[in-house]
């Protein structure tokens, strides 16, 4: 499991009342207070580049994408109760986008400090940016979401340390991946593609594969 870089499926955050206070961490296992020093240690998310943090995630993803076996898509079976017989590489891909939204909180909510809190964030978005780049929608989609979910965009004052430049790039991005039209803006950005590789992003809605 990929514990030390908070990419850990039995980790749950409790987020604090408000950004003065730090956030409470538990982990299956280790101690909480342990989890936390032992990451402080031995990881630091902003002395790795976006641009290696974007590579190294789309590296990981690429080989379970290319796992998924046809019949799974065509089935939609990882909307059924059976979901992990009739689709488990699917849902191993998915479980992939709750990796990394979940690390990406992680590591936001437990900032010591607002400055690094504010700081990680502004890493985050240019993480994202270089995800597009590489054409890794699926944690594109991932990254973003995890910025916009409740613990992390109700940050008002991180979100008002954040540069004009960063912010831009954020609401460009979430203008790319917006759920709007069934990804109107997103099917438009892959037909502009054409046959240059990516990582999808599949969106179950009604059952729909827009790209395979």
């Amino acid at each position: 499991m990929y514990r030390r870089n908070g990419l850990s499926d039995g980790a749950s955050i409790s987020s604090a009342s408000s950004e003065g206070t730090s956030s409470l961490l538990s982990l299956d296992g280790p101690s909480g207070d342990y989890a936390k020093s032992y990451d402080a240690v031995v990881f630091d998310v902003l002395k790795v580049t976006p641009e290696e943090f974007a590579s190294q995630i789309t590296l990981m993803d690429a080989p379970v994408f290319k796992a998924i076996q046809p019949e799974e898509l065509a089935s939609c079976g990882w909307n059924r109760k059976e979901k992990h017989i009739l689709a488990p590489n699917v849902v191993a891909f998915t479980r992939r986008f709750n990796q990394v939204s979940f690390w990406l909180v992680r590591e936001i909510l437990t900032a010591q400090t607002l400055k690094i809190r504010a700081e990680i964030l502004s890493h985050f978005v240019k993480i994202a940016k270089k995800l597009l780049e590489l054409n890794n929608l699926h944690s594109l989609v991932s990254v973003v979401s995890a910025l916009q979910s409740a613990p992390i965009f109700r940050l008002s004052k991180t979100w008002a340390l954040i540069s004009r430049k960063d912010k831009a790039t954020f609401e460009k991005l979430d203008f790319l991946t917006s759920k709007e039209e069934n990804y109107t803006r997103m099917r438009e950005y892959i037909r502009s593609l054409k046959m240059v590789p990516c990582i999808p992003y599949l969106a179950s809605s009604d059952c729909e594969l827009w790209l395979i």
